[in-house]
C-alpha cells in the first residue's frame, strides 16, 4: 500500500506540473463567473439554470482533465521508457496500475475541489441576489450531485487506466475512453426509447436490441450518476438509489482495475 501511495503522489505531482491543467481551471473559473453575469437573462428559471450550469461546468472540467491530462500521464511512462525504471524497483505491475489510478484520481479530485469552492460561491451569490428563484434548492442535494460527478470521473479514470494497460497509443486510449463515456451516458435513453410504444413503428430488429442490451452490460452506465436534474429542481433523493449507484460505480472500478492489472502483466515492453 505504501508503494502504491508513493507512486500515486508522483503521478499527481506530474499532473500538477502540466500547464494544460491551469488553462482548464482558468477557463472553468471564467465560466462560473460568467454565470453570475448572465443570471438575469433567465429570470423565469434562474435557480434551475444556475445550479445546472455550475454542475455541468464541474463535470466538463473533470472530463477535460481526465481525457487530456490523465491519458498523457499514463502514456508518458511508456513513451519515455521510464516504465522500465519504475518496474525495476520493488513494484509489481498490479501496484503500478493501482498507483497510477490513485494518482490520477487525486489529481481530478483536487481540481474538482478547487472548482467546487468557486461554484459554491457562485450559487451563493446568485441565490443571495435572487432568493425567490431558489425555493426548492437545498445544498444537500447539490453536494450529492457533486459527489456523483466525482464518482463518474473516478470510474472514467479506471476506464482510462484499463485501455492504457492494453495499448501504448494515447490516441487509441482517448478514442476508446471517449466512446465508452458517450455510449455510457446515452445508451440508457436510447434503449428506453427503442422499447417505448412510440418506436414500434420503426420496426427495430430484435438482433439490434439484443446487441444494444449486451453493450449496456459491458459499458458502464454513466447516466446512473447524473443527479443534475434533482439538484436543479430540488427533487428528493432515495437512499436506496444513492447506495446502489455507489456500489455500482465501485464494483465497476474494481473489475476494470483487476482486468487492467491482469492484462498489463502479460504485456512486453521493448
Amino acid at each position: 500500500m505504501r508503494r502504491v501511495f508513493a507512486l500515486a503522489v508522483v503521478t499527481c505531482r506530474e499532473g500538477l506540473r502540466d500547464r494544460s491543467l491551469y488553462g482548464i481551471l482558468l477557463f472553468l473559473l471564467f465560466t462560473l463567473g460568467l454565470n453570475i453575469a448572465v443570471a438575469g437573462f433567465f429570470m423565469r428559471d434562474l435557480g434551475k439554470v444556475t445550479v445546472d450550469m455550475n454542475l455541468a461546468a464541474l463535470s466538463f472540467a473533470g472530463l477535460l482533465i481526465v481525457f487530456f491530462i490523465g491519458i498523457n500521464l499514463m502514456a508518458k511512462d511508456i513513451d519515455k521508457k521510464t516504465i522500465h525504471l519504475v518496474l525495476s524497483r520493488p513494484f509489481s505491475r498490479g501496484e503500478y496500475i493501482w498507483g497510477k489510478f490513485v494518482g490520477l484520481v487525486l489529481l481530478v479530485l483536487a481540481a474538482l475541489g478547487i472548482l467546487l469552492v468557486f461554484s459554491i460561491c457562485t450559487v451563493a451569490v446568485v441565490r443571495g441576489l435572487y432568493p425567490d428563484y431558489f425555493g426548492g434548492f437545498t445544498w444537500a442535494i447539490f453536494f450529492w450531485a457533486v459527489f456523483f460527478i466525482a464518482m463518474q470521473l473516478v470510474l472514467l479514470c479506471a476506464i482510462v487506466v484499463f485501455f492504457s494497460a492494453i495499448t501504448s497509443s494515447s490516441f487509441v486510449t482517448l478514442i476508446f475512453s471517449m466512446a465508452s463515456y458517450l455510449v455510457g451516458i446515452s445508451l440508457e435513453e436510447v434503449l428506453f426509447y427503442l422499447k417505448s410504444q412510440s418506436a414500434q413503428e420503426l420496426e427495430i430488429s430484435e438482433n439490434l436490441l439484443r446487441l444494444l442490451e449486451v453493450v449496456s452490460w459491458l459499458v458502464p452506465n454513466f447516466a446512473a450518476f447524473d443527479f443534475k436534474l434533482e439538484a436543479a429542481h430540488g427533487l428528493g433523493l432515495e437512499w436506496a438509489r444513492l447506495g446502489v449507484s455507489c456500489a455500482y460505480g465501485l464494483t465497476y472500478v474494481v473489475v476494470l482495475l483487476t482486468l487492467a492489472a491482469m492484462l498489463f502483466n502479460r504485456r512486453e515492453f521493448n
